[in-house]
Protein backbone atom coordinates (compact mmCIF):
# COMPACT_ATOMS: atom_id res chain seq x y z
CA UNK A 1 0.00 0.00 0.00
CA UNK A 2 1.17 3.52 -0.72
CA UNK A 3 1.13 6.31 1.84
CA UNK A 4 -1.81 7.88 0.00
CA UNK A 5 -3.82 4.63 0.09
CA UNK A 6 -3.08 4.29 3.80
CA UNK A 7 -4.27 7.86 4.46
CA UNK A 8 -7.56 7.65 2.56
CA UNK A 9 -9.49 5.66 5.22
CA UNK A 10 -8.19 7.99 7.94
CA UNK A 11 -9.26 11.05 5.96
CA UNK A 12 -12.70 9.52 5.36
CA UNK A 13 -13.14 8.85 9.09
CA UNK A 14 -11.85 12.34 9.96
CA UNK A 15 -14.43 13.89 7.63
CA UNK A 16 -17.26 11.82 9.11
CA UNK A 17 -16.32 12.33 12.76
CA UNK A 18 -13.30 12.18 15.02
CA UNK A 19 -10.53 9.62 14.71
CA UNK A 20 -8.75 8.34 17.80
CA UNK A 21 -4.98 8.10 17.68
CA UNK A 22 -5.01 4.31 17.99
CA UNK A 23 -6.38 4.17 14.43
CA UNK A 24 -3.66 6.54 13.23
CA UNK A 25 -1.08 4.42 15.08
CA UNK A 26 -1.96 1.43 12.86
CA UNK A 27 -0.87 3.39 9.78
CA UNK A 28 2.23 4.64 11.63
CA UNK A 29 3.14 1.04 12.55
CA UNK A 30 2.99 0.04 8.88
CA UNK A 31 5.24 2.97 8.07
CA UNK A 32 7.74 2.30 10.89
CA UNK A 33 7.88 -1.45 10.45
CA UNK A 34 7.55 -4.36 12.81
CA UNK A 35 9.66 -4.08 15.95
CA UNK A 36 10.07 -0.31 15.68
CA UNK A 37 11.37 1.46 18.77
CA UNK A 38 9.34 4.07 20.68
CA UNK A 39 11.34 6.81 18.97
CA UNK A 40 10.78 5.31 15.50
CA UNK A 41 7.06 4.89 16.19
CA UNK A 42 6.79 8.45 17.46
CA UNK A 43 8.54 9.73 14.33
CA UNK A 44 6.23 7.68 12.10
CA UNK A 45 3.14 8.84 14.00
CA UNK A 46 4.17 12.48 13.69
CA UNK A 47 4.78 11.95 9.98
CA UNK A 48 1.30 10.47 9.45
CA UNK A 49 -0.35 13.24 11.48
CA UNK A 50 1.65 15.80 9.47
CA UNK A 51 0.31 14.29 6.24
CA UNK A 52 -3.22 14.44 7.64
CA UNK A 53 -2.73 18.10 8.57
CA UNK A 54 -1.60 18.78 5.00
CA UNK A 55 -4.94 17.35 3.83
CA UNK A 56 -7.09 19.32 6.29
CA UNK A 57 -7.51 16.83 9.16
CA UNK A 58 -6.11 18.31 12.36
CA UNK A 59 -5.50 17.27 15.97
CA UNK A 60 -7.76 18.71 18.62
CA UNK A 61 -9.82 18.04 21.72
CA UNK A 62 -13.35 16.82 22.22
CA UNK A 63 -15.24 19.16 24.55
CA UNK A 64 -18.73 19.57 25.94
CA UNK A 65 -20.65 22.20 24.05
CA UNK A 66 -20.74 23.44 20.51
CA UNK A 67 -18.59 22.88 18.60
CA UNK A 68 -17.70 19.58 20.23
CA UNK A 69 -14.27 19.48 18.51
CA UNK A 70 -11.72 22.23 19.11
CA UNK A 71 -8.70 22.09 16.84
CA UNK A 72 -5.29 22.78 18.34
CA UNK A 73 -4.11 26.23 17.33
CA UNK A 74 -0.75 27.05 15.81
CA UNK A 75 1.28 26.22 12.75
CA UNK A 76 1.78 22.67 11.56
CA UNK A 77 5.22 22.69 13.19
CA UNK A 78 3.83 23.95 16.51
CA UNK A 79 1.03 21.36 16.48
CA UNK A 80 3.43 18.50 15.73
CA UNK A 81 5.77 19.81 18.44
CA UNK A 82 2.91 19.79 20.94
CA UNK A 83 1.96 16.25 19.92
CA UNK A 84 5.58 15.10 20.26
CA UNK A 85 5.77 16.60 23.78
CA UNK A 86 2.46 15.00 24.79
CA UNK A 87 3.64 11.58 23.55
CA UNK A 88 7.00 11.94 25.29
CA UNK A 89 5.25 12.90 28.55
CA UNK A 90 2.88 9.96 28.20
CA UNK A 91 5.88 7.66 27.73
CA UNK A 92 4.11 5.36 25.30
CA UNK A 93 2.31 5.48 22.00
CA UNK A 94 -1.15 6.93 22.77
CA UNK A 95 -4.39 5.00 22.64
CA UNK A 96 -7.71 6.40 21.48
CA UNK A 97 -8.86 9.14 23.83
CA UNK A 98 -5.36 9.95 25.01
CA UNK A 99 -3.65 13.16 23.89
CA UNK A 100 -5.97 14.21 21.01
CA UNK A 101 -8.44 13.32 18.28
CA UNK A 102 -8.13 13.94 14.53
CA UNK A 103 -10.94 15.65 12.61
CA UNK A 104 -11.43 17.61 9.40
CA UNK A 105 -13.32 20.71 10.60
CA UNK A 106 -13.94 21.86 7.01
CA UNK A 107 -16.08 18.76 6.42
CA UNK A 108 -18.23 19.67 9.43
CA UNK A 109 -18.60 23.26 8.23
CA UNK A 110 -19.49 22.04 4.73
CA UNK A 111 -22.16 19.70 6.14
CA UNK A 112 -23.63 22.51 8.24
CA UNK A 113 -23.79 24.83 5.22
CA UNK A 114 -25.96 22.24 3.45
CA UNK A 115 -28.64 22.44 6.16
Amino acid sequence: MSDEEDLQPLLKYAREGCVGLSVVVVVAEMKAGRGASFTEMTTALLSVVGELIDRGAVPGDLVDGEPCFVAWSGSKSEILGRLACEIKTLGEIPATGEVCWIHDPAATEFARSDL
